[in-house]
């Protein structure tokens, strides 16, 4: 475990000046890794706790995400964090990219310190059955209201074409409407709070998008420094 604060490197600092990431869109809020890691999952409430996983460590925040502080890391990816009753996991399971299995560690203090988890297999076969598979589902997720969200995986093959290569430009719902985000971005998972209001986890935006030959790169990172887009309301 581990409590201190994120300090910068070369490789993770950005220049706000030319970031091009805004902090807040019309319909959005938006928060970023303080490392240059991918944020693979988001927990909490934008007004209270928030807690992001970058795969190999664990950061909180109480202000907004203005300022983290790292609360545990290890060399064993974790996908997400979950609360199931009072208690909080950590979660190093991916199934078919949309369902959090295995539970590997706890905490009980709203996420300010972790302990192992040793009673493997009981948390992720009690809660949430989703298409014949049980665990907590991040893509899609359901509001309370019924409605589905799901990151939109755009495939480049074509209108028709349901494998190949894909890009993730928003989410689309079960009621038909799609909503595209500000930036491109790759997309990783969703998230609602207890409010309703939508969490979308992913990279940077992409500006080299790797077409037509070009090379791949990121717009402001070289690894994908994380974003998490957050609604300004619950969606309808």
């Amino acid at each position: 475990m581990l409590a201190v604060s994120c300090k910068k490197t070369e490789s993770d600092t950005v220049d706000p000046q030319y970031d091009t990431i805004m902090a807040e869109y019309p319909d959005w809020y938006t928060l970023k890794a303080p490392v240059d890691k991918e944020i693979q999952g988001v927990w909490g409430n934008r007004d209270k706790t928030l807690l992001i996983s970058t795969g190999s460590a664990i950061f909180r925040s109480t202000d907004q995400g203005n300022h983290w502080q790292q609360v545990h890391q290890q060399s064993v990816g974790m996908f997400g964090i979950v609360q199931y009753r009072d208690t909080l996991f950590t979660m190093n399971g991916l199934l078919n990219y949309r369902v959090l299995t295995t539970a590997d560690n706890f905490s009980v203090d709203d996420g300010k310190s972790w302990q192992p988890y040793q009673r493997r297999g009981s948390l992720a076969f009690d809660y949430y059955p989703l298409m014949g598979y049980n665990g907590f589902p991040i893509n899609p997720v359901t509001a309370s209201n019924g409605v589905n969200y799901k990151i939109n995986q755009v495939f480049l093959n074509g209108p028709t074409a349901t494998t190949g290569i894909f890009e993730t430009p928003g989410i689309i719902t079960s009621d038909g409407r799609r909503i595209d985000l500000p930036q491109l971005h790759q997309l990783h998972s969703l998230y609602l709070d207890d409010q309703q209001r939508l969490y979308i986890s992913g990279t940077d935006a992409v500006c080299s998008r790797g077409h037509s030959g070009e090379s791949f790169s990121f717009c402001n990172s070289q690894q994908g420094r994380g974003v998490v887009y957050i609604s300004k309301w619950p969606l309808p």
